[in-house]
């Protein structure tokens, strides 16, 4: 918003207070009006003052007058708003306004102007105009657009004789039709957008535009001059729908004044007898079915305090209040009063609202800076010591943590499944696309992965903590929200030296890491090879088990997946649900000393049905409880043609140690025996030399 200083002191005599602009600018920044630049124009000072959507009332001169004149306690002149003397109500037609959407537009009003001379502007007015940035046309749009800078009320005039049957009808849009403005660019309208009849057609868009065959032009003697107060949901919601953001929707959208209509007409009318030689050819048409009602608030001084911080004078309270019009008178108690709110001020509806006032105006720069008394002490959440210890491990194996929005579209899931599961829709959804919530993690972290290869990154692992989202069962909650925890992974595994070869990131280092996860938390999973899940590799993808819970899968992409992100290189991923982790409580860490004895090494190797998962034959070497049995170790797997048909030869290293003494080869070897018979007796397997 910019703000020429010397019409500023139109409203407030700043010359014989020595307030000079620089302090003016330092003043309304401190009233929570942000001056971001001071111009010298010739002489003259142009601020850019940077207005909150919630103060509308100060997208005028009249109103940064106010804030001014309210701060340096100065008189505040308003504009001369009063109806003009002259009237010469003439014997032109008479005109009509009738209101059929009073929800979208409350109260509208105009009056007909005749014997206009429509011609160049005065330089006076040229000048301010385009001072604030707004381009002259001639002396009739530049009244309007004076009044909308000078009070803040968008005017907008019709040339008279080219409505049709001289009515006006404020009525939404019919399907179908369309309407040219004034920027020469046909519009098709809607029946939720609210538009400015004649008898016949459109011919503007409401709070916002209007129409080119309207146009006031030089061959134009009469006018339509409107005054109206529309709904700031309305014009937000057509300028949106539109792509038009002009000076009459920046402020109608912010909500205007429904009070200002008639003074503004009253406001123009008088400038254009002055400039353009007007007659007021009838007495204002206004038009407001339901008044709005008068918002009046208590304001308590203790309540003041609270909010702010720190005693305030109520002296104070009742100057700097009706300097900005608000209307003050004492309530029962002391200390306490009743506030009028201004119709201008769309902003206060609470007592908090007026609370702001007070403290904008005593300075926020007084107010010290104090830490609130906490009533409670926080604490973490139950599962928050997890999460740590997922957090510390995955970023110890050199993943990195991403964190992705939960809004998905659908048309881009289908890429992940076939036959896309039941999505919970956004109500109220931020864009287009992202319709739905998600109902896994791992096509947002696929994204993720996507743009680290496309910039270069070639050595990817990702992981992500987050929510997925399924609809409810019958009975239960309508939406279910399940923690989960998603990793991707590709590339090297590390980076080799100069003379060596990198290994790639594959099955079993992901295999790796969730079993460090799990060993982590205290406890052990259970990898089952699984062929069917959607967007894992049929050959090369495994569940994930926890006791009898199961966690989740992992593996690698379904090349078709792959082909649909471009990935070049294998891409390994998993996804759990964490409820059956966080179940279990942490045990607390155990610690054991150093072994005093030698452990002993003894290798096993024997046939078995290559189609045996390794993980079932660990099972029932542990169920054997051997004690001084400290670890197991895969060593050497083979399949050969010098093998029988369907048979593998695995060799397993089984560790031995106790830690009273030290072990004889008998208790080994007895140890020893013990599992291979248990092998023998579950998986008929043959030893081997």
């Amino acid at each position: 918003m910019k703000i020429n200083y010397q019409w500023l002191q139109d409203f407030v005599e700043l010359g014989e207070s020595e307030v000079d602009v620089e302090e003016v600018g330092r003043v309304l920044t401190s009233l929570g009006l942000n001056v971001e630049e001071i111009q010298n124009l010739d002489g003259n000072f142009v601020l850019d003052v940077e207005v909150t959507t919630n103060r509308s009332d100060c997208l005028n001169h009249l109103g940064m007058a106010r804030e001014i004149a309210a701060h340096y306690r100065l008189p505040l002149t308003s504009a001369d708003v009063s109806p003009p003397e002259n009237q010469e109500e003439s014997t032109s037609p008479t005109s009509s306004v009738q209101i059929d959407s009073p929800d979208l537009c409350p109260r509208y009003a105009g009056r007909v102007i005749t014997n206009l001379r429509v011609e160049e502007s005065p330089d006076w007015l040229k000048s301010r105009l385009e001072s604030v940035g707004q381009r002259p046309i001639n002396n009739v749009v530049d009244v309007t657009n004076y009044v909308t800078q000078a009070i803040g009320h968008p005017l907008h005039a019709f040339d008279y004789e080219k409505l049709e049957e001289n009515r006006i009808v404020v009525r939404t849009a019919e399907t179908g039709e369309t309407l040219v403005l004034l920027d020469g660019i046909q519009r098709q309208l809607d029946p939720s957008m609210l538009v400015i009849c004649d008898a016949r057609r459109p011919v503007a868009l409401a709070g916002i535009m209007g129409g080119e065959e309207t146009e006031v032009s030089e061959e134009t003697h009469s006018i339509f001059l409107e005054s109206a107060y529309f709904s700031p949901g309305s014009v937000r919601s057509t300028a949106k729908c539109l792509g038009l953001m002009t000076e009459a929707s920046f402020r109608f959208e912010r909500g205007a004044d429904p009070q200002m209509p008639v003074k503004a007409l009253n406001y123009a009318s008088r400038l254009l007898q002055d400039i353009g030689g007007g007659v007021l050819a009838s007495p204002i048409l206004d038009e407001y079915p339901n008044p709005q009602p008068d918002t009046t608030l208590v304001l308590r001084s203790k309540r003041v305090g609270k909010v702010v911080g720190l005693s305030v004078d109520p002296e104070f309270i009742t100057d700097v209040l009706p300097r900005l019009e608000f209307g003050l008178s004492p309530a029962d108690q002391e200390g306490v009063w009743q506030v009028a709110v201004p119709s201008f001020r769309s902003d206060v509806r609470m007592e908090v609202d007026l609370v702001e006032e007070v403290a904008r105006h005593y300075g926020y720069d007084r107010i010290e800076s104090t830490y609130p008394a906490a009533p409670s002490i926080g604490k973490f959440l139950a599962t928050r010591a997890h999460d740590r210890i997922m957090t510390r491990r995955l970023e110890g194996l050199g993943f990195l943590e991403a964190f992705d929005y939960v809004f998905a579209n659908p048309s881009e899931e289908t890429v992940f499944w076939s036959h896309l599961p039941s999505m919970v829709a956004i109500s109220n959804p931020l864009t287009e696309e992202d319709t739905h919530l998600r109902v896994s993690l791992l096509p947002g972290l696929l994204r993720i992965l996507r743009r680290n290869l496309n910039h270069g990154n070639q050595d990817v692992r990702l992981f992500e903590f987050g929510r997925a989202f399924l609809p409810g069962r019958p009975g239960s909650e309508p939406i279910q929200e399940i923690p989960r925890l998603a990793l991707v992974a590709t590339g090297a595994f590390y980076q080799p030296f100069w003379d060596q070869f990198g290994d790639q990131f594959g099955f079993y280092h992901l295999k790796g890491v969730i079993e460090a996860l799990l060993d982590g938390l205290g406890q052990k999973g259970r990898f089952e090879a699984i062929s069917d899940a959607e967007f894992l590799h049929p050959s090369v993808g495994s569940r994930v088990s926890v006791g009898d819970e199961v966690l989740g899968v992992m593996g690698e992409l379904d090349p078709r997946v792959q082909e649909a992100y471009r990935f070049r290189k294998a891409v390994f991923l998993a996804e759990f649900s964490l409820d059956p982790l966080y179940a279990k409580l942490l045990e607390e860490p155990q610690y054991f000393p150093l072994g005093r004895f030698p452990s002993v090494e003894q290798d096993l190797s024997f046939l078995v049905d290559n189609t045996l998962e390794y993980a079932r034959i660990l099972v029932v070497i542990e169920e054997l409880n051997i004690s001084d049995l400290q670890g197991i170790k895969l060593i050497d797997l083979y399949q050969g043609p010098k093998l029988p048909q369907g048979k593998a030869s695995l060799s397993i290293r089984l560790t031995f140690a106790n830690s009273e003494r030290t072990l004889t080869q008998d208790e080994v070897n007895q140890h020893t025996e013990r599992v291979f018979a248990v092998l023998q007796t579950a998986f008929s397997v043959e030893g081997r030399s």
